[in-house]
């Protein structure tokens, strides 16, 4: 029975497969045209808890910042060695944020919940990430309040002001793309995963400024630190969150389920932190699955899930009423009959930046044309191909233990001028980071 449900399975999938390659294939954009630059980093400063590098070539360069001890002594080695760029990014964030929001509420009143609307109107984004910071309070670990302070002090940012932009992730939720491919699927037969943020790239979004992997070694237990594994994120100065991230262990990403019709909750763990988590404690997607389950949840977003482990990768439908979990044979989304356009793909698991259901069949037919030798450049093209990723894209490399990123256009003045032209991140060089001269240290 085994035999003929996998048989039944490759058949409807060739099905599936045969109609995306005969259907009109709508990819806006073309492989990447750069190669890959693979140069050390250069330590450039370092704080007793902290080091900061510099990677990329001149026209491209990103922070490498490695940060030691408890979550205080952390958070304020990143204060000190990124002051003039958290000051930065502060300084120019809450007045786009605010025309983000209330573009958004005008936009999608009708979808958003009734006290987030009111508090908008009276008194602005400011009073509903303070509203949303106090309903969040009891459900985030104190580490994290701990670490906040400790930019705060290393910066000179005020506290509030930095505990105000680490909610801003459950207010604007960003249009994104992921992939995992292992085993059969890929070249090398091991796990790469990509992780593309689209998140309103334009010249005056500030979030483009600085961007920033962070390697973290937290301190044991036993010497007064919160523990856990090292691990790496791509961010950008002075967040703490993780929106894309990954272990020695597992690797995580997520996107904005638009499509959610159920309820939400403003009252449980960030979902970022809750990412955040996952990559420095779990060891295996049963153990993120599990802290996923047990979480109190807030939003609805969809999490992507790789094991170094098991050697896969797993999409979560994360919500606060459900979660709902899909690998390469499970129907997605909602477990429905799968669409045209997204069909299964035996070793893959994917999403595109569109609402889901997508209808839109590039990302498919891309990763069709690699099975079977997808690797890391066949990721990049894809993602250029799709043009998903604005802001930032994050490659992971399980087997060989390296992480793959590239940024949207982060120099130039700001505010820009007028005429000022900015390049999204898929359309630019990716950087390779040697996690292995990181990790085990």
């Amino acid at each position: 029975m085994k035999i003929l449900n996998k048989l039944i399975f490759l058949i409807i999938q060739c099905i599936l497969i045969i109609s995306v390659a005969n259907a009109q294939v709508d990819c806006d954009g073309t492989d990447n045209p750069y190669p890959i630059y693979n140069e050390l980093p250069v330590l450039i400063n370092q704080t007793t808890n902290g080091k900061l590098y510099k990677i990329g070539p001149s026209d491209n360069l990103i922070n490498i910042i490695e940060l030691y001890g408890t979550p205080y002594e952390r958070g304020l080695a990143q204060g000190q060695l990124l002051k003039s760029e958290i000051n930065d990014i502060f300084g120019n964030f809450f007045g786009y944020i605010t025309v983000m929001v209330n573009e958004l509420v005008t936009k999608y009143a009708d979808y958003l919940p009734k006290f987030l609307v009111d508090a908008l109107e009276e008194g602005g984004v400011g009073l509903a990430l303070d509203i949303t910071a106090d309903l969040t309070k009891k459900y985030t670990p104190k580490a994290f309040f701990e670490e906040m302070q400790g930019i705060a002090d290393g910066s000179g940012i005020e506290y509030k002001t930095i505990l105000r932009l680490h909610m801003f992730p459950e207010l604007i939720k960003a249009a994104c793309s992921m992939v995992g491919a292992y085993n059969s699927a890929t070249l090398n037969k091991g796990l790469l995963q990509l992780r593309a943020l689209d998140f309103g790239f334009d010249p005056m979004n500030p979030l483009r400024l600085h961007p920033t992997v962070m390697i973290y070694h937290p301190e044991s237990v036993s010497n007064g630190g919160d523990g856990g594994h090292e691990f790496a994120t791509l961010s950008w100065a002075g967040f703490l969150g993780t929106l894309t991230g990954y272990s020695q262990h597992v690797g995580i990403c997520e996107k904005y389920w638009y499509g959610y019709n159920g309820t939400s909750s403003r009252e449980g763990i960030p979902f970022h932190f809750l990412l955040r988590e996952i990559i420095q404690f779990d060891e295996s997607i049963d153990e993120a699955l599990n802290r996923i389950i047990n979480a109190d949840r807030t939003c609805s977003v969809f999490m992507g899930l790789g094991s170094n482990q098991t050697n896969t990768f797993k999409a979560v439908e994360y919500s606060y009423e459900y979660v709902r979990v899909f690998d390469d044979q499970t129907p997605f989304p909602s477990y429905v009959p799968t669409p045209s356009a997204h069909p299964a793909i035996q070793d893959v698991v994917y999403i595109d930046k569109f609402v889901q259901p997508s209808n839109h069949q590039c990302l498919a037919s891309v990763l069709q044309k690699s099975l079977g030798s997808i690797d890391v450049t066949s990721l990049i093209n894809a993602a250029a191909q799709l043009q998903t990723g604005d802001i930032h894209i994050g490659i992971y490399d399980y087997q060989q233990n390296q992480m793959y990123v590239s940024v949207g256009t982060q120099s130039g003045p700001y505010p820009p001028p007028s005429n000022f032209t900015i390049v999204p991140a898929y359309a630019r060089q990716f950087i390779q980071i040697d996690l292995n001269s990181f990790f085990n240290q």
